[in-house]
């Protein structure tokens, strides 16, 4: 062992003889320092419960802001809902395709709608509809047939968005409701109600949801959060997120999101720390979520104001100036205050500052006076301790130091009982050092093992270049990546993401490496088969509950068509070679290594001239900088918009400077992959 050795020669040696004398006057300075060590325990307690306090309003910051998580998670997700039910409708072509045929009637592919009649008014619905669970209502003015060209589009489109709204409720628990207002008159609303019970009429345009939705109001098309309203004693209150919906310079309609504050309430009265009051307030100054207000949320009709439930000497104009996340005492009151991004709301919690006092004198005080009082008992049995009890034991602990520091292990001497737990733990913690030493090095070989095990040449072939890389968060990464000849020309490759990090993790990776490769070059020809077997696999005997994504691609280099599935992994970049960027078509699937006998789909796409595909870990663009912001898809598109690169080395090392730069130095919290291809034909090349 040349490195224990080493080590061996590099530690200072301690005197092998230490005498008592060491300890001879310790008995005559005890008495002396008795009085300053009580003056300065005294001292120390008053700074003991200081801290403790600026510790105790720490923890409070923290699970404030650990709460404001979660709530920004649910606005998150009600604003990537609004985001996907755009795209649902986010293509002219399509929608004008299912409606060529109207010629002034409903299309064949509608369902039945109802129709009703109240004297001269005329309306329609989907009261008929065969299963309420699986669609909203749809209601609107006058009759479905010799409508306009409009709005046998815009029903087209809502028909769409009904599709989305199917799971919307279920998949987005704070979601009490969910409706889109057309211009062309007609309401769809889920989950589905009757149309008497929904009342669409004039008033319909007067909410606010239509209001900050309009052109008028909303020139720049963005989502916009409405005021509370009262849903009814089953939804209580509710508070709206809008989007409008466009096709072209046309506005077609406003798509809302309900939230319901009986579900923020609930999210609320979880809040763990026992004292003070937590909050969430809107732009408007009322109260969304305040569990002392809404002890039965369903039952309030009318949010309360901020003023209402602020405590006393703290007012809302005090609150303008606070910073994000960071308490100031206002009045004798700890106030902190986060402000979220996706939503014009404030969190705000407040506690009386004599409570946190009190709460951090309750839980010190008693130990501290426990320690006084020990402490003074220590004094009166220091001297009446002899030297046998204390100067030998002392001076053999430090000579069995030595010989432990030296890595000369000796037996330990005969000391009184109490000393001994003394030698064995320096014996121990000497043992153990070594045991450390030799583990990182055992580390250290794992993780050049598991580098050694990843491709380092990669193939020179005239129609296309390859080349990757993989820079691991730890000593032992999760990631790994491949590239092998599959047979008749084909090149198999694939880029992997292990859950976890460690020696665990990259084994896990390692053997999905393995079977992988196997697998595909064994004639299995499909690129879904090839996963298929590979997660049944992982599934065998995974008591550790690990799983894999990863992207498998099979590329045939004479017709430059790719063919490639999706385990749950960030979709791959293609850069044209015009420099335009896209990412392949999203066929994810789930990650391997969960569940058996799962079904993966397949994607393909033909590479033209000079065309690159990129594919990464979640490393990239999940990479962090100092303000937590994430790199993120748009970066990593934006890096090669209009500015391709002429090799894949070129490529990945471009992004790989790019997420360095970013972060600032932030360290590397996940591991960072990435494999390029380029495609470039015999004829291009010449």
């Amino acid at each position: 062992m040349a490195w224990l050795e080493a080590w061996r020669r590099r530690k200072p040696n301690l005197p092998t003889d230490v005498s008592v004398h060491f300890f001879r006057n310790y008995n005559r300075l005890i008495g002396a320092a008795y009085g300053l060590i009580l003056v300065g325990l005294m001292v120390f307690f008053a700074l003991q419960l200081r801290a403790r306090f600026e510790s105790e309003v720490a923890l409070i910051e923290a699970n404030v802001k650990r709460h404001s998580q979660f709530v920004e998670y649910v606005i998150r997700s009600s604003l990537d809902q609004l985001d996907n039910l755009q795209m649902l409708v986010s293509n002219p072509s399509e929608i004008s395709a299912r409606t060529t045929h109207a010629q002034g009637k409903p299309p064949p592919h509608w369902p039945d709608f109802m129709a009703h009649e109240r004297g001269n008014e005329r309306s329609f619905s989907l009261d008929k509809a065969t299963d309420i669970d699986l669609t909203g209502n749809l209601v609107g003015e006058g009759v479905l047939v010799g409508r306009s060209p409009e709005f046998y589009s815009d029903m087209e489109q809502a028909l769409l968005i009904n599709a989305g709204f199917r799971s919307l409720i279920f998949t987005l628990p704070n979601a009490a409701r969910a409706r889109f207002l057309a211009t062309e008159r007609f309401l769809l609303t889920s989950p589905w109600q009757p149309s008497p019970a929904i009342g669409f009429g004039p008033d319909a345009y007067r909410d606010p949801v239509w209001r900050l939705g309009s052109e008028e109001v909303n020139p720049d098309r963005e989502k916009q959060w409405a005021p509370t309203y009262f849903g009814g004693k089953a939804q209580g209150l509710l508070v709206p997120v809008l989007v409008p919906v466009y096709r072209g310079e046309r506005l077609v309609g406003v798509v809302a999101i309900d939230t319901s504050l009986d579900y923020l309430n609930r999210m609320y009265s979880d809040f763990i720390y026992p004292l003070g009051s937590l909050m969430l307030v809107d732009a408007f100054r009322q109260v969304l979520a305040h569990p002392a207000s809404y002890a039965d949320p369903l039952a309030v009709e009318k949010t309360p104001s901020l003023a209402d439930v602020l405590p006393p000497g703290v007012e809302p104009r005090d609150l303008a100036e606070l910073p994000n996340d960071t308490h100031r005492i206002l009045n004798g009151q700890v106030v902190i205050a986060h402000r979220f991004i996706g939503a014009p709301w404030t969190q705000l919690y407040t506690v009386a500052e004599k409570d946190i006092w009190w709460r951090v004198v309750a839980d010190q005080g008693l130990s501290m006076l426990a320690t006084l009082v020990g402490l003074l008992a220590v004094m009166v049995a220091t001297y009446l301790v002899t030297s046998l009890q204390f100067v030998g034991p002392a001076a053999k602990l430090v000579r069995h130091l030595a010989a432990e520091s030296r890595f000369q292990p000796s037996a330990i001497p005969m000391v009184p009982t109490a000393w001994r737990p003394w030698f064995e733990a320096v014996t121990k913690a000497f043992r153990e050092s070594i045991q450390l030493m030799g583990l990182r090095k055992e580390l250290d070989v794992a993780a050049k093992m598991q580098t050694a095990m990843l491709p380092h040449a990669w193939p020179s072939h005239p129609r296309y270049d390859l080349w990757g890389t993989m820079q691991a968060a730890k000593e032992v990464g999760g990631d790994f990546y491949d590239h092998f000849v599959v047979g008749h020309g084909l090149r198999g490759l694939t880029v992997a993401d292990v859950s976890g990090k460690g020696i665990g993790p990259g084994l896990f990776g390692m053997m999905a490496k393995t079977l992988l490769r196997v697998t595909a070059t064994q004639g299995v020809p499909d690129v879904t088969d090839v996963v298929e077997k590979v997660n049944n696999e992982l599934c065998q005997d995974n008591d550790t509950c690990m799983f894999v994504t990863l992207v498998y691609g099979l590329f045939n280099p004479e017709t430059g068509r790719l063919a490639y599935c999706n385990g749950g992994h960030p979709p791959p970049l293609r850069i044209a070679a015009d420099g335009q960027v896209s990412f392949l078509p999203v066929v994810g699937d789930m990650a391997l290594g969960i569940a058996e006998e799962l079904p993966y789909r397949r994607g393909e796409v033909d590479l033209q001239a000079g065309d690159t595909v990129l594919i990464y870990s979640d490393g990239v663009t999940e990479a962090m900088n100092r303000t937590q912001e994430e790199f993120g898809p748009d970066r990593l598109a934006e890096l090669f918009q209009g500015r391709p690169c002429q090799t894949a080395r070129e490529t990945v090392e471009r992004v790989l400077a790019a997420v360095h730069a970013f972060a600032q130095g932030v360290e590397q919290s996940d591991d960072i992959t990435c494999i390029a291809l380029v495609y470039e034909p015999q004829e291009v090349k010449g």
